[in-house]
């Protein structure tokens, strides 16, 4: 059996400035997408030439400039982990498409993204992630009885903020799904979201032995989950950085020579 912790955790939002020179083997990254719109004609290009060849395969120009955002600012805090170049840094996916860098197995990373913010993790053990927009036209009574349980779905009932309950366990068990790796789950009624320690069987963790499940607010009306491996790392705190909004200020956050 394999063991899960499901809480909530108090946020600290910081300048990435307080990083300096230090490479924490844990970080969480918010990022505010219409902050970066006027740097797009410049971050496209720290794009493979395949990663450009799939932003241009999304049909509305904000999908394209989410992907070619998010994907820019990712490569540059591995580049700044891995002291590789952006040139190196070559993100890939699995069978279950989870993002992976093949020169660094031990550098796990997530990202998620909903509306106008996407939030990004690095650490050194497994990790999954999930941001939600809290939409108040969206009807989730219709998915209730296909992703949560009997006992979550009274819990969410019988909770006075009946929505953002719901997306907070949905993000909980994204989060999961996503730290494993095991790809979308038939077993979402099984992979739990209720506060507390839950027990569960070792195959829903795809092997993992246990995993810290957090929830907080990224920001007004956005619920995020943080799902991580390592128990023995407190996260009652949660320390989460901007990124610069200038391709200077990113280079020298990264580390990188200007050409």
């Amino acid at each position: 059996m394999s063991k899960v912790f499901c809480g909530t955790a108090e946020v600290s939002h910081e300048d990435f400035r307080k990083l300096a020179d230090t490479k924490p083997d844990f970080l969480v990254f918010k990022i505010k997408l219409s902050s970066y719109y006027h740097l797009v004609s410049e971050l496209v290009n720290y794009l493979s030439e395949f990663e450009f060849q799939r932003a241009q395969n999304y049909h509305f120009e904000k999908d394209k400039n989410r992907f070619i955002i998010c994907r820019a600012l990712l490569k540059f805090i591995l580049a700044r982990n891995t002291s590789l170049d952006i040139s190196e840094i070559h993100v890939e996916t699995d069978e279950n498409k989870k993002p992976y860098l093949s020169s660094h197995p031990s550098v796990y990373f997530n990202l998620s993204h909903a509306e106008d913010f996407a939030i990004i993790t690095l650490s050194n053990t497994p990790v999954g992630i999930d941001t939600e927009y809290v939409n108040r036209d969206f009807n989730y009574s219709e998915v209730l009885s296909y992703v949560f349980n009997t006992q979550e779905i009274d819990t969410l009932l019988n909770s006075d903020k009946k929505l953002h309950e719901f997306f907070k366990f949905w993000t909980r068990k994204e989060a999961i799904v996503k730290a494993t790796g095991a790809g979308i789950s038939d077993n979402l009624l099984e992979i739990p979201a209720r506060n507390g320690h839950h027990s569960i069987n070792s195959e829903l963790l795809n092997g993992l032995k246990s995993l810290q499940v957090l929830s907080f607010e990224l920001d007004e009306d956005y619920v995020a989950s943080i799902a991580i491996s390592d128990e023995n790392l407190n996260l009652d705190k949660l320390l989460i950085y901007n990124l610069p909004s200038s391709i200077e200020e990113l280079m020298a956050f990264s580390h990188l020579k200007t050409s």
